[in-house]
């Protein structure tokens, strides 16, 4: 028996149907119209007809002519990314990252690293700063600018824009996405940084296979980013993915965290390099006093290098760290299933000889089903990874305001967002309209 459609289920048909080629267009192309419909099921018609639409509107445009298949040859299409700007923020605890990105948050533009010793409010305030620097000058007063993402440490409430907690930067509760839509007239997203690197390793890099993949970030801290399922898994307060705050040996230090035995004081960089540091002022021989005049000036390519060249005071540092990262990682994987681990920061390059530690202990210590079907693979993006990732935050949000708009905060990020906590984002009190900008032909 037929069933008649209402003019709100037609509208809401017509809305997905038109963010299906936008995404197929923006994922595929250059493609022809043929191929569109080939890939979304589509008549050619209705294809024909959307296509029109978003040509119109500035979200898609000719790029030329296709390979004929017998009769004319097909005009193909893309994502118009250049319909308008997003501004992308990367802080840390000892440097500030901000740049101009286009709608697929590639060619960074105007990309600008300063150093800093800031925290607390000095340090959201110089935030505001450097986002009002990138908005009044070059590309920003071309275009529109569509929105701001920021990557930051400490646990996130991202769809408030409220970073709840974060001990190295001195917030507690800071409503940094609030007062920059307020002061700006943008959305404003925040995430945490590792989730940041996550998306931009998915969407853009090393990820981008993997439904069920693992970002994991060794730095300063530790950090996972969990994509489950093809959308970021935040947990139930947002503070999903502290794998640094894992304790696996229960006579280890106390943590800054205020457990004890957490990964994080065994496998990040302050911890190695502390460990070293010491050894070398007890009086044990080492090549890195050959290699750096001072030693605290050591870093992980140098500790690297000195292991990989059989120093035995790096050998065993790198080592100890492997086995405990290792143990970690087997948990994760005996947890998560995943089909990949990404790892990020310097000690876990191509060739970094803690790597192979990691790669030995995880197969001793995890489950041998999921241990042998993971693949643990070297980040493609580095350090930006978080600013891709936050552009791209922006970029789905602002499709799902503009193509779904019956049922946008149900779905304020597509594919991005976990169930529990969406990066809604904040928005001004009017969102400026995308770009009507380069219309096709």
């Amino acid at each position: 028996m037929k069933t008649s459609r209402g003019p709100a289920d037609l509208k809401l048909l017509q809305e997905m149907n038109r963010a299906k080629v936008l995404e197929t267009i923006r994922a595929s192309g250059p493609i022809a119209r043929v191929d569109i419909a080939r890939q979304t099921h589509l008549s050619p018609t209705t294809v024909a007809s959307l296509v029109s639409d978003l040509i119109a509107d500035g979200w898609v445009r000719s790029v030329g002519e296709g390979r004929s298949r017998g009769g004319r040859k097909p005009t193909l299409l893309e994502f118009n990314a250049r319909a308008g700007y997003i501004v992308a923020v990367d802080v840390t605890d000892s440097y500030l990252t901000t740049a101009l990105t286009d709608l697929n948050a590639q060619e960074l533009e105007q990309e600008r690293t300063i150093p800093h010793q800031l925290a607390g409010d000095a340090l959201a305030e110089r935030i505001g700063a450097e986002v009002g620097r990138v908005l009044s000058t070059g590309g920003a007063r071309e275009l529109p600018v569509v929105g701001i993402g920021i990557s930051t440490p400490g646990l996130v409430d991202a769809g408030a824009g409220v970073i709840r907690y974060s001990l190295k930067l001195n917030w507690m509760d800071l409503p940094l996405g609030p007062a920059l839509a307020q002061r700006f007239h943008n959305p404003v997203y925040v995430e945490n940084d590792t989730n940041a690197a996550a998306i931009g390793e998915k969407w853009f890099g090393a990820g981008r296979p993997f439904a069920n993949m693992v970002y994991v970030s060794i730095g300063s801290g530790v950090g996972a980013g969990l994509i489950l399922n093809g959308e970021v898994f935040r947990g139930f307060t947002g503070s999903a993915g502290e794998l640094g705050h894992m304790s696996i040996d229960k006579g280890g230090e106390r943590c800054e965290c205020g457990n004890i035995g957490c990964l994080e004081n065994l496998v990040a960089w302050p911890a190695i390099w502390a460990r070293v540091t010491k050894a070398v002022k007890r009086g044990v021989p080492t090549v890195i006093t050959e290699i750096v005049e001072n030693i605290d000036q050591v870093t992980p390519e140098i500790l690297n290098k000195a292991a990989l060249a059989g120093d035995q005071l790096a050998v065993n540092a790198l080592a100890e760290a492997g086995v405990s990262l290792g143990i970690g990682l087997a948990n994760l994987i005996n947890l998560l299933n995943p089909e990949a681990i990404i790892l990020g920061g310097s000690l876990l390059g191509e060739k970094s000889f803690m790597l192979q530690h990691v790669r030995k202990t995880m197969a001793t210590h995890g489950l041998k089903v999921p241990g042998a079907a993971v693949r643990l693979i070297p980040n493609q993006l580095g350090e930006k990874a978080r600013l891709f990732g936050v552009a791209s935050i922006v970029l789905h949000n602002l499709l799902a305001t503009k193509f779904w708009p019956s049922f946008a905060e149900e779905i304020a990020e597509p594919s991005l967002a976990g169930e529990n906590q969406r990066a809604g984002g904040v928005a001004p009190d009017s969102t400026p309209p995308p770009a009507n900008y380069e219309n096709g032909g």
